[in-house]
């Protein structure tokens, strides 16, 4: 680094020599790096400060890039960094942009205010005035935050805390974007894992931050988690985020092969396009993404034929098929994915009954359990092992009850739960006048959704959802209604 800052040095002589024969304005950047050498964010024996804009170009550079323009520390004061820039006098009365980078081996850290304006003036010295990195004059306070993974989802789905890792990375010191701090596992919790934190900031200011896993072969995404960061405001005082489930998934390659044992329950099961019960059931099919299983190209009774890309499932009690009481409506299949399968699975379910073919207007009408991002999902045991599967068919929440009364709504309507607050579980009631698409989902205060109580085509009336939030911690949660263009969301309050 010693090296770099002397080479950086030398091109700023350089450069500050070769134009002064031709400058009549000289221009003294100055900045305090106090604050940050007292946060840690900057280390004048390893870190350098550079100033870069749209007034490069004026001093025959590439405006806002390179590392031409190496701010040096005062002889006065060790926390400030100084330059004075040669410009020919033909920059008189051109207004400009500039910001302060911290250079740390092979990261640059800009700043994250608003970019500085300069007007240059006709005087043949003109000082800028004396401005914080990142306008931050103080260092404010220190806080410690526990942030605490639920690692419920993960664990089932295989991760294994003797090989596997979790780490929150962010924007803000000790985060940074990688690595990152990892996570222990609570020995009186299993399933939760945390990492205390010390920040030192000003309250309100913006944090930054995400979950990753390691070793990133073994997840989707490459570990990361996907969506838009967590934004967590600078507390005033000690605060613990979570329990919070990562959005991270067990993906990549399995090593030995895996039997999983598909299972659904057809009892009262409904196709999707009209909501209507299926009768006179003859077959159940399913389809997937990984091999033995496929997706359908056209969803159609010629993916069942022979040579098909469809498999079928047995009532018969025939544990060949993976079924083990006939006639019971739960039909069933057994399927060895070999070693290398990619996992998760999405698969989805297909039924044969009388008029399946008018659906849809006799068009994919075998795509009959689900509509799109509805699919089932399965984690290959990466190690290889036995998976059994119970799914209902549709896969639409149970607790959903229909008001028999001969009265209609007349509007679109979504009550407050009852009881609220509530534990473990409430009711949310709801009116629909029109048949359509409906959707009624459970959020975290976060924004993160948590539930999906009812996905699919309901008949016009009045119904009751039962909630049950057992697994879930306590805290404020939101529930959101959407049916056609009606939209409408309401809080509630669980209280372990």
């Amino acid at each position: 680094m010693i090296k770099r800052l002397t080479a950086l040095a030398f091109i700023a002589l350089v450069f500050a020599f070769t134009s002064n024969a031709l400058a009549d304005v000289n221009v003294t950047f100055q900045v305090n790096m106090g604050v940050q050498m007292q946060t840690k964010a900057f280390d004048p024996a390893t870190d350098s400060v550079v100033v870069r804009g749209s007034f490069e170009s004026l001093a025959g550079q590439s405006d806002w890039a390179g590392y031409y323009f190496l701010l040096t520390k005062s002889a006065t004061n060790d926390s400030i960094y100084t330059l004075t820039v040669p410009f020919p006098d033909s920059v008189a009365g051109k207004t400009v942009a500039y910001k302060y980078v911290i250079v740390h081996g092979g990261t640059d850290t800009w700043e994250t205010s608003n970019d500085r304006p300069l007007t240059f003036t006709s005087d043949a010295n003109q000082v800028l005035p004396l401005v914080y990195f990142n306008d931050r004059n103080s260092v404010g306070i220190t806080v410690k935050v526990t942030i605490v993974a639920d690692m419920s989802d993960l664990l089932n789905e295989g991760f294994n805390p003797s090989t596997d890792s979790i780490e929150v990375r962010g924007d803000t010191s000790p985060l940074n974007w990688g690595p990152g701090v990892l996570l222990t596992q609570d020995l009186l919790n299993p399933t939760q894992f945390k990492v205390d934190l010390s920040f030192t900031g000003e309250v309100g200011s913006v944090i930054n931050w995400k979950f990753h896993c390691d070793p990133q072969s073994r997840f989707t995404n490459t570990g990361w988690e996907g969506g838009d960061n967590h934004v967590l405001h600078f507390p005033s005082a000690d605060t613990t985020v979570g329990p919070q489930k990562p959005d991270i998934q067990v993906g990549g390659l399995s090593t030995a092969a895996d039997t999983i044992y598909f299972r659904v329950n057809m009892a009262g099961a409904h196709e999707r396009y009209h909501n209507t019960l299926i009768t006179g059931l003859k077959s159940v099919w399913v389809g997937g993404g990984v091999s033995p299983l496929q997706w359908p190209s056209n969803w159609l009774f010629s993916d069942t034929a022979s040579g098909g890309t469809l498999i079928k499932l047995y009532d018969d009690g025939d544990m060949a098929h993976g079924d083990s009481i006939a006639g019971d409506n739960i039909y069933s299949t057994m399927q060895i994915f070999p070693p290398n399968s990619s996992t998760p699975i999405e698969y989805k379910y297909s039924a044969v009954f009388s008029g399946v073919d008018t659906l849809n207007g006799g068009a994919s009408y075998m795509d009959n359990e689900a509509g799109f991002g509805l699919n089932h999902k399965v984690f290959l045991i990466l190690q290889g092992g036995s998976i059994y599967l119970n799914n209902t068919f549709g896969g639409q929440a149970t607790g959903i009850t229909k008001d028999n009364t001969n009265s209609m709504p007349s509007n679109y309507t979504l009550s407050q739960n009852y009881p609220n607050p509530f534990n473990p579980s409430t009711n949310i009631k709801y009116s629909i006048p029109s048949s359509g698409m409906v959707t009624l989902k459970i959020y975290n205060i976060l924004g993160q959704e948590v539930a999906t109580l009812f996905a699919g085509f309901q008949s016009a009336g009045s119904y009751t959802a039962n909630f049950d939030a057992s697994k879930l911690s306590s805290g404020v949660y939101m529930y959101r209604l959407q049916a056609g263009k009606f939209s409408e969301t309401r809080k509630m309050l669980l209280m372990k």
